[in-house]
């Protein structure tokens, strides 16, 4: 009798897992990575009952089972583990080296001898377990219940090199029947329930952080823009430039704001000003890297933080974010208008704090609007590049006789298209 409750430990702490964890998928769905913890913890509870329960008319054929559930249960483990924290998973690595070990064990017979699948088995999935380890490291993920992961991990990786030589030493040569009966069998079992008990800890952490972190996000996201909030925003930024300070890294900040703001409010309405807003995050969404931080720090004011980035890189990172907005067309503004928008570009210095050196970027902003506006300057480069100039677009088109255009985005420029408007009544 005890020896059938013993059987039945592991396979009832797996649904245990599974259900929690689908559960706690069903209230944020966009975490798909729980559904592979889900059919891991399935999986490997019916390979702990094939293992000690004799299902299938052979010896051979109720290894082969468990071994394949044990083998397809650890890549899908593994692979959940490494999509949470976007590392791709070498699962066709992985899949050849479960068809090898697979091919090489079952030629020989469990009925007659256990070692070569106890070994086989135990060994490929601690060479997984530090696959898994590697990956999880080189994430570089300073989260508590990441640096928990990749610790248990290790310990489980550590524990499948370490329990064959234990359990051989212990009972020695074995057939299938004599293992299930031995203390070595004990032994896989509790150290079985032990390893899931502490991955259902991590693994459950690790979804309640990220959730957390969804919701923290959600109140710190602006909801046009996408970026983030001027609150948040600052502190991240102030975190960056400590940061900087101690790893000696180059930051530089750009602020950027959308020109004529106020008229497209008061020409196409305010749908239409936030529709602009909702455009120029995007773009900044779309140019910036991973390492740099973007926020909307006011009505229709931008600022990044570029990071490792020298001022004269940061003042093309936004002459790129300048033209890219200008090509942008607007819903509810009409085809042929183009909202352009003004950037500031400062360094930052090793000791200015954030407030400081975004004082020295807005100030280089204030200078590009007092020069016509659709430019970037940079607090230490000047003007960059070759912004729109309207008077003299206004001068061209006078001697040719032909409509105020943007020669790089080959629309009409918004001050000038407003203008229009407000001569014609």
């Amino acid at each position: 009798m005890s020896d059938q409750v013993l059987g039945l430990i592991n396979p009832v702490m797996a649904l245990i897992f599974a259900l929690a964890s689908f559960l706690i998928w069903r209230r944020d769905r966009t975490m798909t990575y729980l559904l592979g913890f889900v059919a891991a913890s399935l999986i490997i509870g019916l390979s702990f009952l094939f293992n000690h329960y004799l299902f299938l008319p052979s010896a051979t054929a109720n290894r082969l089972v468990v071994n394949v559930l044990s083998i397809t249960a650890v890549a899908t483990l593994l692979w959940s583990a490494c999509t949470r924290l976007g590392q791709r998973a070498p699962v066709g690595i992985w899949a050849a080296g479960g068809v090898t070990t697979i091919s090489m064990i079952s030629l020989t017979d469990p009925a007659s001898d256990m070692t070569v699948w106890l070994f086989g088995l135990n060994f490929y999935c601690g060479v997984m377990f530090v696959m898994g380890t590697q990956i999880l490291v080189f994430a570089d993920s300073r989260e508590l219940v990441d640096r928990a992961m990749i610790w248990i991990f290790s310990l489980l990786a550590i524990q499948f090199f370490a329990r064959p030589s234990l359990v051989y030493a212990i009972d020695g040569a074995m057939t299938s029947a004599e293992y299930r009966a031995s203390v070595g069998h004990a032994i896989f079992v509790v150290s079985g329930a032990i390893g899931k008990l502490m991955l259902a800890g991590v693994v459950i952490a690790a979804a309640m952080t990220d959730q957390f972190k969804a919701f923290k996000s959600t109140t710190q996201t602006d909801s046009l823009s996408g970026l983030t909030l001027r609150n948040a925003f600052e502190e991240n930024a102030q975190a960056m430039i400590t940061k900087a300070g101690m790893q000696d890294k180059p930051v530089s900040v750009i602020v950027a704001d959308i020109d004529h703001f106020k008229q497209v409010n008061d020409v196409w309405g305010h749908p239409a000003g936030d529709k602009a807003i909702t455009t120029l995050g995007q773009v900044f969404l779309r140019t910036i890297r991973p390492s740099d931080l973007a926020g909307r720090i006011g009505g229709e004011e931008f600022c990044v933080l570029a990071w490792d980035c020298p001022e004269d890189a940061a003042a093309n990172l936004a002459e790129r974010l300048r033209i890219r907005f200008a090509q942008e067309r607007h819903e509810g503004i009409g085809p042929e208008i183009s909202i352009t928008s003004s950037f500031g570009v400062a360094a930052w210095k090793p000791g200015e704090s954030y407030a400081r050196v975004y004082e020295r970027a807005d100030a280089a902003l204030y200078r590009a609007k007092r020069a016509g506006r659709d430019r970037v300057v940079s607090n230490a480069l000047g003007q960059i590049g070759e912004a729109r100039d309207a008077d003299k677009a206004e001068q061209h088109a006078r001697n040719d006789g032909t409509s105020v255009k943007d020669e790089s985005a080959q629309v009409v420029a918004f001050g000038d298209a407003q203008a229009s408007l407000r001569d014609a009544g």
